[in-house]
């Protein structure tokens, strides 16, 4: 029985597809343990009743916070440091909105997670007697920079605190209340890191390598996918890009989510906003930037269309460039 024109044009795309998958799979293999996320730590102070930034109770937080992520392998960077260009240094009372957009607005280097804590320390006398004990609560969360997805969020609070000491003043009450809060803030952060963990943990990707569900795979490339190490498990964290193709015939946009979804580590796609020359998908995926521009760029080159591919914050923007 004759092929029809559609399925002439698909069979090869089809092999092609699972060729390219092959390909980056093999060429993604030595990459097995995926580069840790950039994080920040910022705290959120905005509360009257929370202990404002600058505070030494603030800094011995912020401090152990940074360093129990920092020896659990993540990359962390000063706030200060990293914003001092563009932002006021040393804003107190800053809410979370605030927060975000100075996360956003870094470049260099690229966030991806950002850990926002509050400190809330008081100190309460007992109803029956003169002790006086400090109570400290910290909440902290995980927001990915990009899409503003909880990655996870825990807190410290009811801990019974030693009693402080007799005629204890304002410099023996920030001594003490910051001691017990730095114990805490230790315990905040080890279950923030183990929450990370689990996201950025690889797992089974059933599209990773793998050709579409019914094509059959060109000779010599048989066994290509299932021989190249770690093809069947993908880690890192879970990110979000806009896709946008402009310029493309509605042929070459069908080619393209073909070729989008044999990725490596894909997770999902959806469609966002489609006309007759332009396409936009919110595209998620476990791959980096990089590798994903890297995969933009090689698509176009097995579909045969001359065009460029520019990448700014989470958008790539894909155009055809037309010839005669």
């Amino acid at each position: 029985m004759p092929l029809t024109l559609a399925e002439t044009v698909r069979k090869p795309l089809r092999h092609a597809l699972f060729a390219l998958a092959a390909g980056l799979t093999a060429l993604a293999a030595p990459a097995e343990a995926q580069t840790r996320p950039n994080l920040v730590v910022m705290g959120e102070d905005a509360d009257e009743d929370s202990v404002p930034r600058g505070n030494r109770i603030f800094q011995r937080v912020i401090a152990e916070l940074s360093e129990t992520m920092n020896l659990r392998g993540y990359n962390v960077y000063d706030e200060t440091a990293v914003a001092m260009g563009f932002t006021q240094a040393n804003r107190v009372r800053r809410r979370d909105a605030e927060l975000i957009e100075v996360a956003r607005a870094v470049q260099n280097p690229p966030l991806d997670v950002v850990a926002v804590f509050q400190i809330y320390a008081s100190a309460a006398k007992s109803a029956y007697s003169d002790i006086v004990r400090p109570e400290v609560r910290i909440p902290g969360r995980l927001l990915n920079v990009r899409t503003g997805q909880s990655l996870g969020a825990f807190e410290v609070a009811g801990l019974q605190l030693p009693p402080l000491p007799q005629g204890c003043d304002r410099e023996c009450l920030l001594e003490r209340v910051g001691a017990e809060a730095k114990t805490i803030a230790g315990d905040v952060a080890a279950a923030l890191a183990a929450k990370l963990d689990g996201v950025i943990a690889p797992r089974r990707s059933t599209d990773a390598g793998a050709p579409p569900p019914d094509a059959a795979p060109p000779s010599g490339l048989g066994g290509a996918a299932a021989a190249a190490p770690g093809a069947e498990a993908c880690g890192g964290l879970p990110s979000a890009y806009v896709v946008k193709l402009n310029g493309f015939s509605a042929q070459e946009v069908q080619a393209a989510e073909e070729y989008m979804a044999a990725f490596r580590c894909y997770e999902h796609h959806r469609p966002v906003r489609a006309g007759g020359a332009t396409a936009e998908y919110w595209y998620e995926t476990r791959s980096d930037s990089a590798r994903l521009g890297r995969n933009l760029r090689l698509m176009l080159e097995h579909m045969s269309a001359p065009g460029q591919v520019q990448f700014s914050g989470n958008t790539f923007v894909i155009s055809r460039v037309a010839t005669r």
